[in-house]
């Protein structure tokens, strides 16, 4: 199996181009640039030149423009990315999502490249239920690559072994040889039943595994709700 390494440069949100969302909060509040600029006291060319990304502005711009239009300095400063729903977790499985599925996105308030993509935690089991609604977000050029990141090693990743249907949940190391061994069901923070809780030598790890393609889980929202996190309809 092809392992690579994915620049790391291509998951930091400081390296992507960040356009404001001022066009869109003004068209939303009904307002034409020159109205916005008579509010604001300042030239209407200002304006256009704000939205444009061609004058930058401060964090008290951003706080004068929500005044104005109603929302808030990140619904200025944040273009707002619809992230797509790439499957469902229920313990360590995931339910990949079908082409023939309607297409469902969720908006979160910081922007991401468009490799992104959301895992929806759904679980089945009592003790598990009280995580559902958690979104773990990760990269989806391995699996358009076929290829290992080993940034997942000894990381909990998204992985496909080889000969199996299933994606999973997991934690990949390499062994000699090219195959690997992946420890299963490491979402452990998941559980009621911290009394337990084992380590992770102790859960399921199957050795001597080809993977088709592993990919590090990048970050959890824990409480999308909390974040205004919508779908996209």
């Amino acid at each position: 199996m092809n392992v690579v390494r994915l620049n790391k440069e291509l998951n930091k949100t400081s390296t992507l181009k960040m356009p404001n969302n001022l066009d869109a909060m003004i068209r939303r509040a009904g307002l034409l640039n020159k109205e916005v600029a008579e509010r604001k006291g300042i030239r209407p060319e200002t304006v256009s030149r704000h939205i444009s990304g061609a004058l930058q502005f401060s964090i008290k711009d951003a706080e004068e423009y929500g005044v104005i239009l109603g929302c808030t300095a990140q619904d200025v400063l944040f273009v707002q990315n619809a992230v797509p729903l790439f499957g469902t977790l229920d313990e360590d499985i995931v339910k990949v999502r079908s082409i023939t599925d309607k297409g469902i996105s969720y908006y979160v308030p910081y922007p991401l490249s468009d490799d992104k993509r959301i895992v929806l935690a759904e679980h089945t089991e009592q003790n598990k239920r009280w995580a559902n609604g958690r979104m773990y977000i990760f990269s989806n050029l391995c699996i358009e690559k076929q290829a290992v990141d080993e940034n997942c090693f000894m990381r909990l990743s998204i992985m496909k072994i080889k000969g199996e249907d299933l994606v999973r949940f997991g934690v990949c190391y390499p062994e000699p040889g090219g195959t690997f061994s992946v420890g299963f069901n490491s979402d452990t923070h998941t559980t009621t039943d911290q009394g337990k809780s084992r380590t992770l030598t102790e859960n399921d790890i199957r050795r001597g595994l080809q993977l088709v393609w592993a990919t590090p889980i990048l970050s959890c929202i824990f409480q999308p709700d909390l974040l205004d996190i919508q779908e996209k309809k």
